[in-house]
């Protein structure tokens, strides 16, 4: 292992950044299943209005307001042989795909009660996901205080990020057909088992491989477990605040990307399997982009790569409405030019966070990291409500029917909820994390300062 400059800290080896990379791939196939056709499948299998379903995207996240930071709170005040952070991901896995799986299940109840199983399905289901996802995102600042390196860490991360988010682009569909046989509901309940059976083995990996060494070694404070002391320094700690917002508007404009696109290839260009086209695209762009937006970072900083990605996805956006392309290979060429901009800021904002509590350390004297990861979780989650609470109502104003031969006036309102939501949300979370105030530079001050401060404790 080599030693990070500017904390003389040694540097994570290859094996434990792909350890924790690969632990990524397994949640994203649940959590990109979700993001991708979990709505469709609310309006189109299951049964529900486009309301409900909105609806219950909306309500679910009233819970993730407890459970979020409830789960950041649990983990800071965790201590054990294993580490602090490592055995949730490994306790969680089983009953994260138990509770994924009953999400893509229908019990043979009255139509108007399904809303209320739906409802509770998903409230399982992030409670799950809450249980592994905090721990695992807040283990990048156990693995390094060194601003470039986490960039490193989080480029590695993305491209498993990627992998598993390709996995159900490409597969998704195809296997939903392939293992319905003409019923979609039991083919989506097979294709969830599949995928979260596949979460358990990379989790599992993640949390046998991972080691929470860097900052024990360093002698850093103790995390905060007082919610109070917390919920205070964060939301007095501007860097933290602009990630909170920039990332909300981000994520709810790109989930609602996510689950039109559907919607668009279904009604519009006529064909559904060929949506896996589109988003495999986006995720490609996983696998290659990192590498440029790591170097970016490196040359610039976080906040530069972030605005660069989020103007190169509204372009191409933009464009694809203006061109109107109806060819899939066209289509598919726009939205791998508009997924490496997107994957500009799936790089970057975990980095940037951790960054961001850092920098509230240093303002502060408290350090708030377990909690504040949990508060990323529910602004990340609370986004999903977001785009599927919008995209519910768009797709009512626009006079969507499931099932149904659309109008061209819905068809071209299912057009312009793809474009338009999406462009709106990047550039507004451009706006917002313009005035993040932690540069390189400055991060690796904050660091020699925080550093200081210990040896005088």
């Amino acid at each position: 292992m080599g030693v990070d400059a500017g904390t003389a800290e040694p540097a994570l080896s290859a094996r434990g950044r792909v350890g924790y990379g690969v632990g990524i791939s397994g949640l994203w196939m649940v959590f990109m299943t979700v993001a991708f056709y979990l709505f469709y499948f609310y309006t189109d299998v299951f049964g529900l209005s486009p309301a409900q379903a909105g609806l219950v995207f909306f309500g679910a996240t009233m819970w993730d307001a407890v459970s979020d930071p409830a789960m950041g709170w649990l983990a800071s005040r965790t201590r054990t042989r294993w580490g602090q952070y490592r055995p949730y991901i490994l306790i969680g896995a089983v009953p994260l795909c138990i509770a994924f799986v009953i999400m893509f299940s229908r019990p043979d109840w009255a139509a108007g009660h399904l809303v209320v199983y739906a409802l509770g399905a998903q409230l399982m289901f992030r409670t799950a996901f809450t249980v592994v996802y905090i721990p695992y995102t807040a283990l990048i600042a156990r693995l390094s205080r060194n601003a470039d390196e986490r960039a490193s860490i989080a480029g590695v991360k993305t491209f498993f990020v990627a992998a598993g988010s390709l996995t159900v682009s490409f597969f998704g569909l195809p296997l939903v057909d392939q293992l319905g046989r003409g019923d979609d509901l039991r083919g989506f309940f097979l294709t969830a088992l599949l995928f979260g059976c596949l979460s358990i083995v990379t989790l599992t990996l993640c949390g046998l491989v991972t080691k929470e060494t860097a900052l024990s070694n360093s002698g850093a404070h103790s995390d905060t477990s007082s919610p109070i002391a917390a919920l205070k320094a964060l939301f007095t700690n501007p860097a933290f605040v602009l990630v909170f917002a920039g990332v909300i508007v981000f994520t709810g404009c790109y989930a609602t990307l996510n689950k039109t696109l559907v919607y668009f290839f279904e009604y519009d260009i006529g064909d559904r399997s060929q949506v896996r086209w589109a988003l495999s695209a986006v995720s490609v762009a996983g696998l290659v982009s990192p590498f440029v937006w790591a170097k970016l970072t490196h040359l610039t900083s976080k906040r530069v790569t972030w605005l660069a990605g989020c103007l190169l996805a509204t372009a191409a956006l933009l464009i694809f409405y203006i061109a109107a392309p109806r060819s899939a290979a066209v289509i598919t060429a726009f939205y791998f030019i508009a997924g490496c901009g997107i994957q500009a800021f799936l790089m970057t904002f975990y980095a940037i966070t951790a960054d961001a509590i850092d920098y509230g350390e240093w303002l502060s004297g408290i350090r708030v990291e377990a909690i504040g990861f949990g508060l990323l979780s529910f602004a990340n989650k609370t986004s999903l409500a977001i785009g599927g609470g919008l995209l519910g109502w768009l797709l009512g104003q626009v006079g969507y029917t499931a099932g149904a031969v659309q109008t061209p006036e819905t068809i071209a309102g299912i057009r312009a909820i793809l474009v338009f939501v999406p462009c709106a949300g990047f550039l507004a979370s451009s706006a917002i994390i313009w005035f993040f105030p932690v540069s390189t530079a400055r991060h690796n001050a904050v660091i020699e300062a925080l550093n200081a401060r210990r040896q005088l404790t």
